[in-house]
């Protein structure tokens, strides 16, 4: 995570403001990659909420206009700089429009910003959907600890699916209700390229894309060579993933381009397969420990690359 850009502000400039009708928040701007900003999807990390009520966040996250933005509240009492405490922080996160109970990338980012202010290497965040341990490995990536969560196959049939995807039905293996920390609808396709050529309709994702939040979260992926089966055999031990996430955005169909939460659900249904994905491009193996890694890679809307990475383990 870097971080390029601060609104805080010195005391001078604070009195100059000074005033009944100004608010003053201090917000992190924070990009996936170091080095690399506008890189991956956008995220402000507001450091002092304690004092916002939800309506007030949910109206500077619409302000700000972000993927997500996320709100420390708590703070440590016995810290002297008054820096949010990292070793366990209540945490808010809101869209433009709603607030999550879980999401990936304002999960690790928000973690990434506590634990270098307060020099730890282990942060665990509590959000609406539970507590969230962080941990930054020895390459200097922040990695989060997923909510458990249930694995159930779609109510829809596989043609119904098909028609949301502006599929035939021998496009689509099958689908999935996952709940990693938020509930999202996961459809297998039989190719890459179905991925990829996707196009949802408003009515049908909001329709069999419907979720428990209220919103319409659908993820598409598919294993690069073409075959559905989730075993591996001795003469094809590694495999790649290509996947993309549609929701509704008031009449339209949005796309995110890295999204850390249906990695995570991802990441949930393939160790219930017996799978592993792992390595930065997407590689699936065998894994008789039923542990699941897995990396998803893309392109954000700035061209720039979009990555997430992760490990699950059935139970």
């Amino acid at each position: 995570m870097s971080m390029p850009s601060d609104s805080r502000s010195d005391s001078a400039d604070r009195s100059r403001m000074a005033g009944p009708d100004v608010l003053h928040v201090e917000f992190v701007n924070v990009f996936s990659l170091p080095g690399q900003p506008f890189s991956g999807n956008p995220l402000a990390v507001v450091t002092n909420g304690s004092a916002l009520d939800a309506a007030t966040m949910q109206a500077l996250a619409r302000q700000f206009n972000l993927s997500e933005t996320s709100f420390v509240l708590d703070r440590s009492p016995a810290a002297a700089s008054g820096r949010p405490s990292a070793q366990a922080s209540h945490v808010r996160i809101f869209t433009p429009t709603v607030e999550l109970p879980f999401a990936g990338h304002p999960t690790l980012g928000t973690a990434a910003i506590l634990g270098q202010a307060c020099g730890l290497d282990h942060v665990t965040l509590h959000l609406a959907a539970g507590a969230v341990p962080v941990t930054r490995d020895d390459s200097g990536h922040w990695r989060l600890v997923a909510i458990p969560g249930p694995v159930a196959r779609h109510e829809a049939d596989l043609d119904q699916l098909a028609s949301m995807l502006g599929f035939s039905e021998a496009d689509v293996v099958a689908g999935w209700r996952v709940t990693a920390g938020v509930e999202q609808v996961l459809v297998q396709l039989r190719s890459a390229d179905a991925v990829r050529r996707a196009v949802a309709s408003v009515e049908d994702l909001s329709t069999w894309g419907a979720c428990s939040s209220g919103e319409s979260l659908v993820y598409l992926w598919s294993f690069d060579d073409g075959d559905p089966d989730h075993a591996s055999t001795s003469s094809r031990p590694v495999r790649e993933v290509t996947a993309r996430l549609f929701f509704t955005q008031d009449t339209v169909v949005a796309e995110d381009p890295a999204t850390g939460s249906a990695a995570a659900n991802l990441g949930t249904l393939l160790a219930a397969s017996g799978l592993r994905v792992g390595s930065p491009s997407g590689k699936v193996t065998r894994s008789p420990a039923r542990r699941a890694c897995w990396s998803t890679t893309r392109r954000a809307p700035s061209g720039l690359p979009a990555w997430c990475t992760g490990s699950a383990t059935a139970r």
